[in-house]
């Protein structure tokens, strides 16, 4: 498949929100993974959800549609996707060619809590405040993981981060039925009663499943029911791949073939009356990027003394929290120890706009911090909290603003077409 085209699109998108030389800025007012549910909202007639002005030509015809699916693919970036098609054909390369492919910008930090909230919410990372894989909990006094919504060291039944957050963040897709339009979550066993899910899949239908296989059976019947309906399928196969052996790896061009064999299986098993009215979007929460090179913090005193907190986010955006008298020092430090890292002023990210816009805007700069460490290249920067962590590093990994991590594919067709 001739990929040229698409790629000039990315590449395109990539400058039209380049920030700082290496980065992209989320489009969070057009094209963004934060505004699809003003897609979704578009597809079903229902005003309410159409918050941000997208442009035509992002959805396939979908004029007499009564079913949607949405497949989010968990770490498949645009350009890794774009590197499949160019050496497979296949159901992906029919979808690209037949349908709708756009690029989508993804939220800052590209992190699957951070990004999966912002779907299901509509809201920006600076109005739902989950931002990073992990965060530092003013309420708790505690650095917490944003996915299980625990404290990285030990458990305390008095430490109920979900609830924190249940009060501010509120899923959209229960307000579906009240225009008869049934929203049903299929999403891996594994996750399901975990702290992230129980926020953002709060008071909807969740089917779980075991693998690829019970995953679409589940799909493939839900579609046969008679009702309108939103089907949200999650999957995280590619992702972990990714981080195991790097996203590039052939164990996870192998899981791509089998993911795209599966989907047209499950498609050739829809009736023709469920492909005429079902339309299939197929989107990612972030990309992922090569990692070969690890920066440990508590190996640069010059830095770690200088920390009022232990570092929180991700390994390719870094939120440091300076002790008080200490900025300057702490910055000049940072560039001299670790050069192949940027180093930006939190504030400067936020005026720019990375996060989003908030009423209030003082709760996400208290979990964000004086700086954000980003890597341009292939670069991570961690702080084990258990020495055990410095000898299990991952080949992928995701959180920064680069292009690879930020730009995500937006697919959408009628499956009669395929």
């Amino acid at each position: 498949m001739n990929i040229d085209f698409f790629r000039e699109e990315k590449d395109l998108l990539a400058h039209q929100q380049s920030f700082s030389d290496d980065f992209v800025l989320p489009d969070y007012n057009k094209l963004n993974t934060k505004n699809i549910s003003s897609m979704i909202g578009s597809v079903f007639g229902i005003n309410s959800l159409r918050k941000a002005m997208v442009p035509e030509g992002y959805l396939d015809d979908y004029s007499g549609v009564e079913k949607v699916l949405l497949i989010i693919l968990d770490g498949l970036g645009l350009n890794r996707l774009l590197t499949y098609l160019s050496n497979h054909e296949g159901a992906f390369s029919e979808i690209a060619q037949k349908g709708i492919f756009k690029p989508l910008t993804t939220t800052f930090p590209s992190t699957t809590a951070t990004v999966l909230t912002s779907i299901f919410t509509g809201l920006s990372p600076a109005e739902h405040n989950i931002v990073g894989y992990q965060m530092f909990s003013k309420d708790y006094g505690l650095v917490f993981n944003t996915l299980d919504m625990k404290p990285v060291f030990g458990y305390s039944s008095h430490v109920d981060l979900v609830d924190l957050f249940s009060k501010k963040v509120k899923p959209w897709l229960p307000a579906l039925e009240e225009y008869d339009v049934m929203p049903l979550v299929i999403t891996k066993a594994g996750i399901v009663g975990s702290g992230l899910s129980r926020i953002i899949h709060r008071n909807q239908t969740i089917m779980s499943y075991q693998l690829q296989s019970d995953m679409f059976v589940h799909c493939k019947n839900a579609l046969e029911l008679p009702n309108r309906s939103l089907i949200v399928m999650y999957y995280a196969g590619i992702d972990t791949l990714e981080h195991r052996y790097g996203p590039y790896s052939e164990e996870v061009t192998f899981e791509m073939r089998a993911l795209e064999s599966s989907l047209k299986n499950f498609v050739d098993a829809l009736s023709t009356e469920n492909k005429k009215s079902t339309m299939l979007i197929l989107t990612s929460d972030h990309g992922v990027a090569e990692t070969s090179k690890f920066h440990f913090v508590k190996d640069f005193p010059e830095i770690n003394n200088r920390l009022a907190l232990p570092p929180v986010g991700d390994s390719r955006a870094t939120f440091l929290f300076s002790k008080p008298d200490q900025k300057e020092a702490l910055s000049a430090a940072f560039k001299n120890s670790i050069p192949d890292m940027k180093l930006l002023s939190s504030d400067e990210l936020i005026q720019k706009g990375a996060f989003g816009q908030a009423t209030n805007m003082q709760p996400l700069r208290e979990n964000v911090g004086d700086f954000a460490a980003l890597s341009t290249d292939h670069s991570a920067l961690q702080y084990p909290f258990y020495e055990d962590d410095r000898y299990h590093q991952q080949l992928g990994a995701h959180g920064g603003m680069t292009a690879e991590e930020m730009i995500v594919p937006f697919l959408s067709i009628r499956l009669s077409k395929v």
